[in-house]
């Protein structure tokens, strides 16, 4: 198998050519596709994929299969993510010491997303995966068998220059492009908080995925990407496979050298719609319980919903008792409240006794009103 490098690649600059850039498709081929047919995705465009092709996703298989395919039509760039490497990395050093601790990790995929890259190789095999004896005895026929797909994975650039933007998928460690060649390809991939981590405000626009985007606020949800002007960023992982709310954002740029200000996005999820059916006002004091920052402190716990107090924002609020991990963490939560006129159309997430949570072009939030739902698109 090889071993993916830090490679920097330049692509040719063709002026007025409109690029499409995703990131972190996570085993959802289907989110990919809807996206990419929203937009309009045509020979003339190109398209580049940062990075986290594979895994928390129910078709890592069928994922990667659809990416080699829009990269042999010649239109399409897609960079290595952290997942990626970690899991060709994962594959290549799998033995007999450490196939207990690979398939404890294949069962926590299974449970959380139904799949796992290795189980739907090893099953195309014809293994059957029920104990780390069972993965250790696919690894050769796995990595025979699916070796040009591993080689393909591995053999995606790191960073991609393009006209006035670089794409990566967890960030830069130099301000100068060229001076980040020698740096470790994971140190590159996976780069947490980049955009506030990093001291440099760069002189091309940096394009990256890695750190999901709602993660870079502590008072509202929200999946869009997210642009860092004083830093030249722009941060587009929209939480699909990560977050059951998440999205898959697709950035458009009308050419490589546009400004900022030109760039438009558009999403894809699977939650359900609806139609409101009564105006809310917007809430103007609202928290957002992330992951970062989501140590609580438990007040009183309800069978619907719970009072706690949010250590980071020192905030008391009502959460649904299911988002509660333990008496001191809860999940991602917002307690903020949309605007909303009837007539709108809204993706529902969680209906409760005191309303729905709901995403509204791109963030979540609560309605309180009366809706009705709409057919499937």
């Amino acid at each position: 198998m090889n071993h993916p490098q830090t490679r920097i690649l330049t692509h040719p600059y063709q002026a007025g050519q409109r690029i499409l850039v995703t990131s972190d498709i996570h085993g959802h081929p289907d989110h990919l596709r809807h996206v990419l047919d929203a937009a309009g995705f045509c020979a003339d465009d190109l398209l580049v994929i940062v990075g986290d092709i594979v895994e928390k996703g129910p078709d890592s298989l069928g994922t990667l299969r659809y990416v080699q395919e829009l990269c042999a039509r010649g239109n399409t760039t897609a960079l290595i993510g952290n997942v990626d490497a970690y899991r060709l990395h994962m594959i290549d050093t799998l033995n007999a010491d450490n196939a207990e601790d690979f398939y404890r990790y294949l069962c926590e995929l299974r449970d959380w997303c139904g799949s796992s890259f290795y189980e739907e190789m090893a099953r195309e095999c014809g293994y059957s995966l029920s104990s780390a004896d069972d993965v250790l005895a696919a690894k050769d026929a796995v990595t025979s068998h699916f070796a040009p797909e591993l080689d393909f994975l591995a053999s995606l650039p790191t960073v991609l220059s393009l006209g006035d933007f670089v794409f990566v998928h967890g960030g830069l460690r130099h301000e100068a492009l060229a001076d980040n060649t020698d740096c470790n390809l994971f140190s590159l991939t996976k780069y947490d908080d980049f955009a506030n981590q990093t001291p440099y405000r760069f002189p091309f626009h940096v394009v990256v995925g890695h750190w999901p985007v709602a993660l870079y606020s502590d008072t509202v949800q929200q999946f869009n990407p997210v642009f860092h002007p004083e830093k030249h960023i722009i941060s587009i992982d929209g939480g699909c496979g990560i977050k059951r709310e998440g999205q898959l954002n697709l950035l458009i740029l009308p050419d490589a050298r546009c400004s900022a200000n030109e760039i438009s996005h558009i999403h894809y999820d699977t939650l359900r719609k609806i139609r409101a059916l009564d105006a809310q006002t917007e809430s103007t004091d609202s928290v957002h319980i992330n992951w970062v920052h989501n140590e609580i402190r438990l007040i009183s716990r309800g069978e619907e919903f719970s009072e706690i107090e949010h250590l980071y924002s020192g905030k008391r609020l009502s959460v649904p008792t299911k988002y509660l991990f333990s008496d001191t963490a809860c999940r991602d939560y917002t307690n903020y409240c949309h605007a909303v006129e009837p007539g709108d159309v809204l993706s529902l997430y969680r209906v409760t006794s005191r309303g729905c949570i709901v995403k509204r072009n791109g963030r979540m939030g609560w309605y309180c009103g009366a809706y009705e739902e709409l057919p499937p698109a």
